[in-house]
């Protein structure tokens, strides 16, 4: 956002929702509805939310001046993290039990993103199907394709590369 343009008369087309706070039509809802798939995930669900919005039809727009932020507090203040709720929430509190969880959630992340690492073949390999629970309800939608965002926003899962995005600052 900062090499964006903030004088743009207009919100101008942007490649990424921002998962914390947007607004949409209710159609969006029943288009894209949240994906029950991914609890609590943290790290992903912006790229996931926005692949399935653009492929569903959708454009993602923002104002070109930040109208509302929110701070993250650090964790020397004593104040809790997203991350650390989990374990609480389900009575396991410690490092690892969130992480397993992120690591489930990170690989459909992946696998609707398009990684090699993370075709059905290799989760079939690993053990990992679960992660395609009713994927083809909560993936992409078939408007536009996958690798029509991914090169949209310019990235390159081959060799794992994200590009400037000439367009956003138009």
């Amino acid at each position: 956002g900062g090499v964006c343009g903030a004088d743009a008369a207009a919100p101008t087309q942007i490649a990424y929702i921002a998962a914390g706070f947007f607004f949409a039509r209710a159609e969006f809802l029943t288009d894209v509805p949240f994906d029950p798939f991914l609890p609590w995930c943290f790290m992903g669900e912006e790229i996931a939310l926005s692949l399935r919005a653009w492929t569903h039809g959708w454009d993602i727009y923002a104002p070109r001046k930040n109208l509302i932020a929110h701070q993250y507090r650090p964790g020397r203040m004593g104040l809790p993290k997203f991350w650390e709720n989990t374990g609480r929430v389900f009575g396991r509190p410690g490092p690892g039990f969130n992480t397993q969880l992120q690591t489930i959630s990170l690989k459909r992340v992946k696998h609707m993103v398009g990684y090699p690492d993370a075709t059905t073949e290799e989760l079939k390999k690993l053990g990992a199907t679960v992660v395609l629970t009713d994927f083809q309800h909560y993936g992409p939608g078939e408007t536009r394709t996958m690798d029509e965002f991914l090169k949209h926003v310019n990235i390159d899962v081959e060799n794992e590369k994200c590009g400037n995005i000439a367009w956003c600052n138009n």
